[in-house]
């Protein structure tokens, strides 16, 4: 049975004309963050939209990265015509928090006590 959290949409809303990237789990929005969109959390939604300030050429290179990379990954991407694309990147490890110690794949440094020098 497929998982419901592996469908999105990446649309350009018609009311506003913002690029917008709605659905997807936790990994969905990790690939979203790295390929520039922007997390908005509401109450009862999470979605991302693309940067304000960049040009419409900027934005359709966005969303074509980010439809590339969340297909290569194996999610289903519901998208307009502009954004469609046959690339498939390398995935790349899902963010983590920058305090744990798996971010950076080893554990952080130990702080040494000051030796006392003999009198």
């Amino acid at each position: 049975m497929p998982r419901t959290d592996r469908f999105l949409d990446i649309r350009r809303d018609p009311h506003s004309d913002e690029l917008l990237a709605r659905g997807g789990d936790s990994e969905a929005h990790s690939v979203l963050q790295r390929a520039g969109f922007v997390a908005v959390v509401r109450i009862h939604e999470t979605y991302h939209r693309a940067p304000a300030s960049l040009a419409q050429d900027d934005e359709i290179r966005l969303a074509t990265n980010a439809f590339g990379r969340l297909r290569a990954v194996g999610y289903h991407v519901d998208c307009d015509e502009d954004f469609e694309t046959d690339s498939r990147p390398a995935s790349y490890s899902v963010l983590r928090s920058p305090t744990s110690p798996s971010a950076f794949g080893r554990r952080p440094p130990r702080r040494r006590r000051p030796t006392r020098s003999p009198s």
